[in-house]
């Protein structure tokens, strides 16, 4: 999970109390977002060439005014907005930042219960070669996708902007370094590969395409990867279900399956990052490849894998309490276990040069 500087949301039960941390920049706004989710308090942190002056409202003040105009819009996932849609994608990414920010509060659940990835992707992006390589892993997480690299040989280094998900990697072997990956220093630094696992789409695309090229050697490759699964069509149908009778209408969206509902959505939604690519000068043609495979998941698995996911931990916990009692019926229906159909991406594009 990665996210630019720009915004940085703590959490309610401190703002309560009226902590703030050292060195804010910014002032606290409240963004409403729809009956039955948090009221996230948050600190918009302007960056030394954002800031407003008088008459004339800074690009976060337009974004934070953008957010209380049309909040619930901006829940989704960032890949579900098409590229025509770029002016919303810039103000919807302060609160989409909000959001992400959450994954931090639930680092070990994220830890624990996330999926990894097939091993033929991780073997496809490193290629025959891969001990030694070097590699940049982006929103590095927990280091899920790190640590698989890692284990075949590859030198990682993570970019992870969450301090305790960072933390966790780091106690796993994988060194990480804390920063938002556009505002990263690389140092002079290079590297094989870039790599970034079910967290590109928090990211300013065409600032952190840029950047991924300005770090790979020539020859090295962009490697984008993200897993999405769905649910067998009876048990996605009642799931269907739950989720009308005790979700609030009005709010973000929520994915029942795994940033899927159903196996139509499997391989949309990510026209956004694939073109951000094609359009940068520095790389060939992006290339997309798919893998298909399957999990079965128990009943709490299922449960405890929803915990980690930042659509759920958005709701207020009387809401998310009754879901997650009523998908724990509806799989209890099921026999109790399911067997979810994932399919996995990864696009990659060639450094030029």
């Amino acid at each position: 999970m990665s996210e630019k500087d720009s915004l940085v949301v703590w959490h309610h039960d401190l703002l309560r109390r009226g902590e703030r941390s050292p060195g804010c920049l910014g002032d606290h706004v409240r963004v409403e977002v729809g009956h039955g989710l948090r009221r996230l308090d948050a600190v918009v942190l302007l960056d030394h060439d954002a800031g407003g002056t008088e008459g004339h409202p800074s690009q976060a003040d337009r974004s934070v005014a953008a957010m209380r105009s049309r909040p619930a819009a901006f829940w989704g996932r960032l890949a579900s907005m098409g590229a025509s849609d770029e002016r919303d994608r810039l103000a919807a990414r302060p609160l989409a930042q909000a959001r992400s920010r959450l994954f931090d509060q639930q680092a070990e659940a994220y830890d624990r219960f996330r999926p990894t990835y097939p091993d033929a992707v991780i073997d496809q992006l490193l290629g025959p070669v891969p001990a030694g390589l070097e590699v940049l892993d982006v929103g590095c997480g927990t280091g899920i996708a790190s640590r698989q690299m890692a284990q075949r040989g590859a030198e990682v280094l993570g970019v992870e902007l969450a301090p305790r998900m960072a933390e966790i990697a780091r106690g796993h072997g994988i060194d990480v370094d804390v920063a938002a990956f556009e505002g990263w220093g690389a140092a002079g630094r290079t590297f094989d590969r870039v790599t970034s696992a079910q967290a590109w789409h928090w990211l300013d695309l065409p600032l952190a395409t840029a950047k991924a090229a300005s770090v790979l050697r020539p020859g090295g490759r962009l490697c984008l990867i993200w897993n999405a699964g769905c649910q067998p069509d009876e048990l996605a149908d009642a799931l269907e279900e739950v989720y009308a009778s005790v979700v609030p209408r009005g709010g973000h969206r929520l994915f029942r399956g795994y940033a899927a509902d159903r196996p139509s959505d499997l391989r949309t939604g990510l026209g956004s990052e694939i073109d951000a690519v094609a359009a940068a000068p520095d790389f060939g043609a992006p290339t997309e490849r798919w893998f298909p495979w399957k999990r079965t998941y128990r009943r709490d698995e299922w449960l405890n894998q929803l915990v980690s996911r930042s659509d759920h931990a958005a709701l207020e916990p009387e809401v998310r309490d009754r879901l997650f009692e009523a998908i724990g019926a509806a799989i209890d229906d099921h026999g109790g276990s399911f067997v979810m159909n994932f399919e996995t991406v990864l696009i990659t594009a060639t450094r030029l040069g």
